[in-house]
């Protein structure tokens, strides 16, 4: 099972975060609560844990690149006791395209 790696919300008035540093690579396995990436905002730099043990299937992100909260920055694999345990819904395949306007 899949769930999406987010970009989280790091204070009230934060829109958006650079990522400065990548902890992680996909393949890697990783553990409930474990840093895997460090971002900054204009006030301040933050890591970002995961919440859940698996596997980083996919990283969708780049180091300078910033992206706004709850952006998919990735996804993990994860065993469906992780998800429930963490109270997350997996997802089993991607969202169908949207159609163009």
């Amino acid at each position: 099972m899949r769930i999406p790696i987010l970009m989280p919300q790091l204070g009230e008035s934060i829109a958006e975060a650079t990522i400065v540093r990548l902890e992680v690579a996909p393949g890697a396995v990783v553990q409930a609560d474990q840093e895997i990436m460090e971002v900054e905002t204009q006030k301040a730099t933050m890591s970002v844990t995961i919440p859940c043990s698996g596997t980083v299937a996919e990283l969708h992100c780049r180091i300078g690149d910033s992206y706004p909260v709850g952006a998919t920055l990735g996804f993990l694999t994860v065993t469906a006791d992780e998800a429930a345990r963490a109270g997350l819904a997996p997802i089993d395949s991607p969202p169908p395209a949207a159609s163009p306007s």
